[in-house]
């Protein structure tokens, strides 16, 4: 009989150490033609990009998550979630999104510890709240190319008061590598700050690396998003500075290469730069400004709306890079079949302003389905 108690035991008690984990996730996936500078898509004779089409993953994902309340208003909180793929493209890892453990309290907010999205990534990106994949410009990437996750990451998210709230981020470096005769240390700092009431909102970011000087990488972010999104109505605006040393803090990938190449060329040709500066970029500066506007409403089930984006001549070591911005019109169109199911469709272009790219486009339609 006691051996009966013990295996009746074995198997309750599983089930009620799970009894607090959520199972949650979003799939999404769709048929996109891409014509962009995308390191999987091939390039003509001319180096511009040459269209293809095929079924693509919109960062979907799948996650678990649990808690446990330790008396007093306090409690332990925990959560793996996981990048998955709809069109078979890669295989995803356990715990590349956002993976942590930690503690939440009623009145003194979350701190937590593991890998975990820097303020932009999860808590911004109102100005682009659309799905795409990686080879398309259907939607923001470029501007909303530092919203990331952090490894080795500790967060601090205040509780609301009265609409107010701020996070404050701190990421090791444990890479650290011999250069320029000393230990560098690309430690990452991160604040958020964000005010809401009746449908308003303002929304601020800034992130800072340390040693990016030794790294030709990026060294401090500002973003600043705001708007209002209540009574059907969807409208919000972006301003965006980066600074970095070299071309580090600049749009990363095959067109970001070209414009660089073609920058360094032309401002050694200029005068602006010497020989040695541009072989040596590294060690020069270069801030980057870029606008954007977002404005939808829905009608029903029906949600269009259109984005605009800028990104003016980038500045290097005080010198301007001429015709190094570029400017993107996205448009999108939401059906909601249910309150997790929906289908999606946009059209995005971007059109560089060197002569030397061609202009890149999008388009995408597909489902979405959360759970």
């Amino acid at each position: 009989m006691k051996k009966t108690y013990l295996a009746l035991a074995t198997l309750v008690l599983p089930a009620v150490s799970l009894a607090d984990v959520t199972l949650y996730g979003e799939m999404h996936g769709g048929y996109e033609y891409n014509k962009t500078y995308s390191s999987t898509l091939p390039l003509d004779a001319d180096g511009k990009p040459v269209g293809g089409s095929g079924v693509n993953d919109w960062k979907s994902r799948i996650g678990f998550k649990g808690s446990e309340d330790l008396g007093n208003g306090l409690k332990a909180i925990w959560q793996v979630e996981s990048s998955v793929f709809v069109d078979g493209s890669k295989n995803g890892s356990l715990g590349s999104r956002d993976t942590f453990v930690g503690l939440a309290g009623e009145g003194w907010g979350t701190l937590r510890l593991g890998r975990l999205s820097n303020y932009a990534n999860d808590s911004m990106e109102l100005i682009d709240p659309g799905f795409y994949s990686d080879q398309s410009v259907g939607g923001l990437a470029y501007l909303t190319r530092l919203d990331d996750r952090v490894n080795n990451a500790i967060r601090y998210d205040s509780p609301d008061w009265n609409g107010f709230r701020f996070a404050v981020l701190y990421g090791a470096d444990e890479r650290r590598t011999k250069r320029s005769g000393s230990t560098t240390n690309n430690q990452t700092w991160n604040v958020g700050l964000s005010y809401e009431r009746d449908g308003f909102f303002g929304k601020y970011n800034y992130e800072r690396w340390g040693d990016a000087d030794k790294l030709a990488a990026t060294k401090d972010w500002h973003r600043v998003e705001a708007g209002y999104q209540a009574n059907d109505l969807y409208l919000v605006a972006s301003y965006q500075q980066i600074q970095g040393y070299g071309f580090g803090s600049y749009y990363s990938g095959v067109a970001g290469t070209v414009v660089q190449v073609a920058a360094l060329r032309d401002l050694v040709n200029n005068g602006d730069l010497t020989p040695a500066e541009a072989a040596d970029v590294g060690k020069l500066k270069l801030k980057t400004h870029e606008v954007a506007l977002t404005a939808g409403y829905r009608f029903g089930a029906l949600t269009p709306y259109l984005s605009y984006a800028k990104g003016f001549d980038a500045r290097l070591s005080g010198k301007n890079v001429n015709k190094s911005g570029y400017d993107q019109v996205v448009v999108a169109l939401d059906y909601a079949l249910s309150k997790r199911t929906e289908l999606y469709s946009s059209y995005g272009r971007v059109k560089w302003k060197n002569s030397r790219l061609g202009s890149e486009r999008s388009f995408g339609l597909g489902m979405v389905h959360r759970f």
